[in-house]
């Protein structure tokens, strides 16, 4: 059941995920892009189809990218 409550909000009427002007590191710049899709894409918002295949993409870039991150932090450590 997709019982929604209140207004909905039309497409690309949610807050930005940054600043205007800021710069983010990869691994946060992949997922403002996951989040933004995830919050633009009807198909994922309905709870019956799951998420698309763009949003399955930009999620493993983002997983890409995070363990790339934790790598370094790592090999720095050590």
């Amino acid at each position: 059941m997709d019982e929604r409550r209140g207004e909905q909000q039309g497409a690309g009427s949610h807050p930005p995920i940054a600043s205007a002007g800021s710069t983010l590191p990869p691994a946060q710049q992949a997922w403002s892009r996951y989040v933004t899709h995830r919050l633009d894409c009807l198909t994922c918002q309905d709870i019956d189809a799951g998420p698309c295949g763009e949003s399955e993409r930009l999620h493993r870039v983002w997983l890409g990218l995070s363990n790339r991150a934790l790598d370094q932090i790592a090999d720095k450590a050590n």
